[in-house]
């Protein structure tokens, strides 16, 4: 049986090996929080933000260094084009008073024919009506006249059709003859009259052929490759002549319209990057803009300055922004010693962040790092 002197050595050494275990699990827990690594990925909720510029495109080489922030380099084209057209009267009167209503001359032969006051023209139902005036039909062309019924007592409808010329040799009736295209009744005829917007719809379809001739002419002094660029219109209407005004009785009337139009071609590439600039600035300095949004890019242009060849263009663009990674709301000594459950409630507390998730190395940890320098921050 051993001696008491015995047994006390033995259990100052059970008390040592315990000692020394609870030593290293402390030391253990002590490296771990001062050497473990915290990963914490922060997913950024993306904000909205929008800006109105005015920038200038300067008739440059589109490859062009530019020091000016606010001015890109373009191709810049002007150009004086004219044009006229005939359009027909859309509008309607019903004449009253006289038996009388327009007729259509139409001549296809290459000599001028004048027919005298009251000649003859024959419907295929066998109506007759005669010239009221005077009329000189010319070669290869049109003119309308007045005429009335041969018999007004008994006239009653005249409806569209054509109209032989009996006064005419038989070799010139299918040559010269007359038409009417609107319905011509007792009391008097319903004949075409020309609209107010018969005026402004041959303005506008004037103006679109002349832009289309000018961008023909544009792109005709362009590469293959900048022709896709980006390209805005500016038309200025120099003069505009019409041989009828509203109210007119004519079947058609000519217009004709004069325009300065001038054209501008530019890299919307390059011009998005000077758009990234400008709305970086319109953000706090937490935040990093991370895209133009394309889709949302709106110009106009404004003013062209003819002497310093360039344009002003008013620019509209929207972008997204998220948190910076140097954001002082993800400033690594604030997450220090904390457990997972406490770094994601305090993050998540912020409306700049959409979704915390926290990883630590070693997966036994249960708070992160002492050390700052441990705790890695990642941003989506």
């Amino acid at each position: 049986m051993p001696s008491e002197k015995n047994r006390l050595p033995r259990r100052y050494t059970y008390l040592a090996i315990v000692f020394t275990l609870v030593g290293i699990g402390v030391l253990a827990l002590v490296g771990v929080s001062l050497y473990g690594q915290a990963e914490i990925i922060v997913m950024a909720a993306q904000d909205r933000t929008s800006g109105e510029f005015v920038l200038t495109v300067q008739d440059l080489p589109f490859d062009a260094a530019v020091s000016d922030p606010t001015v890109v380099p373009g191709k810049i084209f002007e150009v004086v084009v004219e044009q006229g057209q005939t359009s027909p009267a859309t509008g309607q009167k019903v004449q009253t008073g006289e038996n009388s209503g327009v007729v259509t001359l139409v001549n296809t032969t290459p000599r001028s024919q004048t027919l005298v006051a009251t000649t003859r023209l024959l419907a295929s139902d066998a109506t007759l009506v005669r010239l009221k005036d005077r009329v000189v039909v010319p070669a290869n062309g049109k003119i309308t006249a007045v005429a009335y019924p041969d018999q007004p007592a008994t006239f009653r409808e005249l409806k569209p059709t054509r109209l032989t010329i009996p006064g005419l040799a038989v070799i010139l009736q299918d040559k010269i003859y007359a038409e009417t295209t609107e319905p011509w009744r007792a009391g008097g005829a319903s004949v075409a009259v020309v609209k107010p917007e018969d005026l402004v719809n041959v303005q506008a379809q004037l103006v679109e052929k002349l832009s289309q001739e000018a961008l023909s002419k544009f792109e005709a002094t362009l590469s293959e490759s900048e022709r896709t660029y980006t390209k805005l219109v500016q038309k200025e209407v120099l003069e505009k002549t019409f041989d009828a005004q509203a109210g007119d009785q004519r079947n058609e009337f000519l217009a004709k319209v004069k325009m300065k139009v001038v054209y501008v071609a530019f890299d919307e590439t390059r011009l998005i990057a000077v758009i990234r600039q400008h709305l970086s600035k319109q953000l706090p300095f937490t935040h990093l803009l991370q895209a133009v949004d394309a889709k949302t890019l709106r110009y106009e242009a404004e003013r062209y300055d003819a002497t310093r060849k360039e344009v002003s263009l008013k620019v509209y663009a929207e972008g997204k922004s998220a948190l910076r990674t140097s954001s002082a709301l993800l400033n690594p000594a604030r997450l220090t010693g904390l457990t997972k459950a406490q770094i994601i409630s305090l993050l998540s507390g912020y409306p700049e962040v959409k979704s915390v998730t926290v990883r630590f190395t070693p997966e036994g940890m249960r708070r992160s790092p002492r050390l700052p320098n441990r705790i890695h921050i990642i941003i989506q």
